[in-house]
């Protein structure tokens, strides 16, 4: 899927040493999403994968179709966070989620993703539709980082531009998914309601990426945080971090431990 199509072109792309915000949020809202180009270094992109390798090392093939047969993905991240430290935080992407669902959001599902060759397309789907909301209301936002050149060949996500505005019930054609091509150390944002799909791998090599959904902070999280990682793990991230796995209240009123804010209560008990 996407092979033999037209790249997807963003009407606001970032290129190395810096990206114009007013384009990439205007063209996250009128297209649904924005590529930012090659916007981790050299560094930081080698540590990215070198922990990649290291986390993918002895991980299965999925063990259904959507998620895929020949795709190893790796989950509870936040207990091992980390290279990724820097891709989580990343000050461009952090802008344009938190201007599309306000200062306080939180993790949605967050995993490590290996697409390896013989992988077929993945069924085109939008990840907001676990939650029946509105399609005004932006319940999420997220980044796919490219640890990997994402090329049509080698399973890069194809998505379907303009689709978050699109009605219920309406379903991509073939012809409208494109490949989101990108250099290594890139991220795709998109909203929750944007169709896409991993793309097929037909190429000999494998494709890894680094999945984060981000959701509005009084929806239950498709990942539980805050279990997987655990309260000891929890007080070691940086606390931007915390309060992004779901420790900083929704409201005043959401999201308290014994009528506390969760950052005091962590305090308060710290052994």
């Amino acid at each position: 899927m996407g092979g033999g199509r037209c790249v997807v072109r963003s009407s606001a792309v970032a290129e190395i040493g810096g990206v114009d915000r007013g384009r990439a949020l205007a063209a996250l809202r009128d297209d649904g999403f924005v590529v930012l180009r090659a916007v981790l270094s050299g560094a930081e992109l080698d540590a990215a994968r070198d922990h990649a390798d290291g986390l993918l090392r002895g991980a299965r093939w999925s063990d259904n179709d959507f998620d895929g047969r020949r795709t190893r993905r790796v989950y509870s991240l936040l207990s091992r966070v980390g290279s990724f430290e820097p891709l989580l935080l990343h000050p461009e992407v952090r802008h344009l989620v938190t201007a599309r669902l306000g200062e306080v959001h939180q993790f949605g599902m967050l995993f490590l993703s290996a697409v390896d060759p013989g992988q077929g397309a993945q069924s085109p789907h939008f990840d907001a539709a676990v939650y029946p909301l509105p399609p005004e209301v932006e319940a999420e936002t997220n980044v796919i980082w490219a640890l990997d050149d994402f090329t049509a060949g080698n399973g890069a996500t194809v998505i379907a531009p303009g689709s978050h505005r699109w009605t219920a019930g309406r379903r991509p054609l073939p012809q409208e998914l494109v490949p989101a091509v990108m250099p290594a150390g890139s991220a795709l944002v998109y909203s929750g309601r944007l169709w896409h799909a991993a793309g097929r791998n037909s190429a000999g090599t494998t494709r890894r990426a680094l999945i984060c959904e981000h959701v509005l902070p009084w929806l239950r999280p498709a990942d539980n945080h805050i279990l997987a990682t655990g309260v000891d793990r929890l007080r070691s991230l940086a606390p931007d971090l915390r309060r992004l796995a779901g420790v900083a209240p929704a409201s005043e009123y959401l999201g308290l431990v014994a009528g506390q804010d969760p950052e005091q209560w962590l305090r308060q008990t710290s052994p």
